[in-house]
């Protein structure tokens, strides 16, 4: 006697139906979209940009400072960080102004500013004065924290360091 799968009453399986692909599908949609946001966040580069664009203002401001011969006044906080400068009185600063009039401006004609992306945290809230020799007035080296990354101002010669 012969049996085959026909004839014994056994089916064979040729795959899956339509039906079990789609509510697969839908399955994994459903947690990718709710489940894959907790796995793939972006904080961390936003950390790292604003990290980086942090230090790159600090060591243009400290060069500004070097080349205009005025002291550059930059104050970093939670909600983003400003580079001001002393007025000029005469074609020379003046070094008895203490209220940083002048914003410190790049190239494009945009002001020396930025803001902290929402969710970055950076601490402590500085305000860091560059000399007209790029010297802080800091009177010990200053770590400044964005997020899980330092930075640090070294206080005699004003180096930004940011590895």
């Amino acid at each position: 006697m012969n049996s085959s799968p026909e004839t014994s009453g056994w089916r064979t399986s040729g795959g899956f139906t339509v039906v079990e692909l789609v509510v697969v599908i839908v399955i994994v949609g459903v947690l990718g979209a709710i489940a894959m946001p907790k796995f793939v966040g972006n904080r961390t580069f936003q950390e790292r940009g604003y990290y980086e664009e942090l230090a790159t203002s600090l060591k243009f401001a400290q060069k500004f400072a070097v080349a205009t011969g005025c002291a550059v006044r930059v104050q970093i906080d939670a909600a983003g960080y400003e580079a001001r400068q002393q007025q000029a009185a005469g074609g020379r600063c003046d070094a008895a102004d203490t209220g940083w009039p002048t914003p410190v401006v790049l190239a494009d004609g945009q002001p020396l500013a930025g803001s902290a992306p929402a969710g970055v945290g950076v601490a402590p809230n500085v305000s860091v004065v560059f000399d007209a020799l790029g010297r802080s007035n800091l009177g010990a080296d200053q770590v400044i924290a964005v997020g899980s990354f330092n930075l640090t101002i070294q206080a005699e010669s004003g180096y930004v360091l940011a590895p």
